[in-house]
């Protein structure tokens, strides 16, 4: 045995137990269970002995497993789910298919760095509502705020559950599907029905690099231009890298600048654990999937929830209820009993005091159901080792809670 396969051998001692593929319900409903085990540790430990640990084969390996499995023919990876949504926002504007001062459709309830990077590339927001069935994007809201500069939307699947993005075709559409995971909408995976869609791989959603996120498309282009602006806004990545060098002779090819730029890039340590976790998605969005159908049927006549919508496939990332009573009362009840709970994202993002800094960003439209997220809202841990005692003991909890 040499050296590597030794140290391999000790990892795998070491990380006997994890990822923790099943939960005992008795010890507590966590919101997030460890994510990895050995053969990430291993691939960031090869990483790490190559010496080459920026961004380079793992990351691109891992690029082209996602574009694949979301269905399409390119995958730029980021550090975060957050610079995934501000590199794609701010590609449409390098491309000249945003100009500023266009508005970009929100929906009040989805997390803060959905909302900030439009206003970040000089866009501006426009909130709207989310749908009352499925807490994402409300299309009545949203053909209510509709103006003359109305030229793209940002379809946020909360929480695992698409967005309709039927109902936005004569716009661009811009997927968030930071939360999303496999989740399938008219037989697509989300990510692959708009122009371009952001995934998150921070270390409690699906799948985990530890921080990281991607950005899919079919757009060859655009995938040119994602690269740019990941790293500096060099020519280095791009597909079209030789046009470019030929086009401008006078500048040393190594150091070629294309485009405006920022450092988003994530490490080979990221592309080593993404690569192993790509190959656990699917038996783990399975027991999401399976749990989140179980404790709808749990919990439904004690609180409202919200079930997979029709010609979707719901991706489980957490677990959403609105009370019809008293939210920090149940939640108290939930924590006491070693159920962990989050508010639904931002709540009504209009409502957060970061709201009045955001250049531009404006509410035209009421926002009921944003209101009643933001007051009567909350989530509980969804995850691949739970599963139906899980949801047992989520609805005694309620039930007793519910009679006192």
């Amino acid at each position: 045995m040499d050296r590597r396969e030794q140290i391999a051998a000790l990892v795998r001692e070491e990380m006997a137990g994890h990822p923790v593929e099943a939960a005992d319900a008795e010890a507590g409903h966590p919101l997030v269970l460890s994510p990895y085990g050995a053969e990430e540790v291993i691939g960031a430990l090869d990483a790490l002995l190559s010496t080459r640990v920026t961004m380079g084969e793992r990351v691109r390996a891992f690029e082209g497993e996602w574009a694949r499995y979301c269905g399409v023919g390119h995958g730029v990876m980021v550090n975060s789910g957050s610079s995934a949504v501000l590199l794609m926002l701010a590609a449409m504007v390098e491309l000249g298919r945003l100009q500023p001062g266009d508005e970009v459709l929100c929906p009040a309830v989805t997390w803060s760095t959905s909302l900030f990077p439009i206003a970040q590339c000089g866009l501006v927001p426009v909130m709207v509502d989310v749908d009352p069935r499925t807490l994402c994007i409300s299309p009545e809201s949203a053909r209510a705020a509709r103006g003359p500069r109305t030229r793209a939307v940002l379809a946020v699947h909360l929480l695992g559950q698409p967005a309709d993005m039927a109902a936005f075709d004569d716009l661009l559409v811009l997927e968030d599907a930071c939360g999303a995971h496999g989740a399938m909408y008219q037989g697509r995976r989300v990510g692959s029905v708009g122009v371009a869609g952001s995934f998150s791989f921070f270390f409690s959603h699906h799948i985990s690099t530890i921080e990281g996120g991607m950005i899919v498309t079919d757009d060859p282009a655009l995938a040119d231009t994602l690269r740019s602006l990941r790293a500096h806004g060099w020519v280095r990545e791009r597909a079209d890298r030789a046009e470019w060098v030929a086009r401008c002779p006078e500048v040393d090819a190594r150091f070629l600048f294309v485009s405006s730029g920022y450092n988003l890039r994530p490490t080979e340590i990221a592309g080593a654990f993404g690569l192993v976790q790509a190959k656990r998605l699917p038996a783990w969005l399975a027991r999401r999937r399976a749990n989140h159908a179980a404790w709808c049927a749990e919990v439904s006549s004690l609180v409202q929830v919200f079930p997979e919508a029709a010609d979707t496939q719901h991706a489980g990332f957490a677990f959403p209820m609105i009370t019809h009573g008293d939210r920090a009362s149940l939640m108290a009840a939930l924590e006491e009993a070693g159920i962990e709970t989050r508010p639904i994202s931002g709540s009504n993002l209009v409502r957060q005091p970061a709201f009045e800094r955001v250049v531009g960003a404006r509410a035209p439209v009421p926002l009921p159901t944003a209101d009643r997220v933001h007051t009567h809202g909350l989530f509980v841990g969804n995850h691949h080792a739970f599963g139906p005692v899980h949801g047992e003991r989520l609805r005694s909890t309620i039930e007793r809670w519910s009679r006192a």
